[in-house]
């Protein structure tokens, strides 16, 4: 997973899809040889902004997880979405803090995905669907 901050000044004259387009390829570029050769297989790039933009792959990638989380789970698409794009934005927030305070060792959380009621979690959130 790559993050980069959309402000920056190499990426102030380009759009910001523009500027997610070239990080992938960069990526693609530095790891796609040595997964393809070394390891044999294959991977998909995940290209994140701090501020929560993805890359046009990235955005297939969820956009195909939320397909197969809502039938799985038989909840609605979008209350599916909403959830994984507030837990993204967290996972990303808590990311930043990390970069900035340092680390303070706890015990990594799980989240039981069988258990979740995803309109729930959605509607005590307060986030628009």
């Amino acid at each position: 997973m790559d993050k980069s901050y959309p402000m920056a000044a190499c990426y102030q004259r380009i759009p910001l899809e523009a500027a997610h387009q070239k990080n992938e390829r960069e990526k693609i570029r530095s790891y796609g040889d040595r997964i393809r050769n070394v390891d044999h297989g294959t991977f998909i790039l995940l290209v994140y902004t701090t501020s929560g933009g993805m890359g046009p792959k990235a955005k297939c990638f969820y956009s195909r997880l939320a397909d197969v989380m809502a039938e799985k789970k038989h909840q609605p698409r979008s209350h599916v979405v909403a959830w994984m794009r507030c837990h993204l934005s967290f996972s990303l927030l808590r990311s930043a803090l990390l970069c900035l305070r340092g680390t303070r060792y706890s015990a990594p959380t799980t989240i039981d995905l069988d258990g979740l009621n995803y309109q729930a979690t959605v509607v005590e959130s307060g986030i628009l669907v």
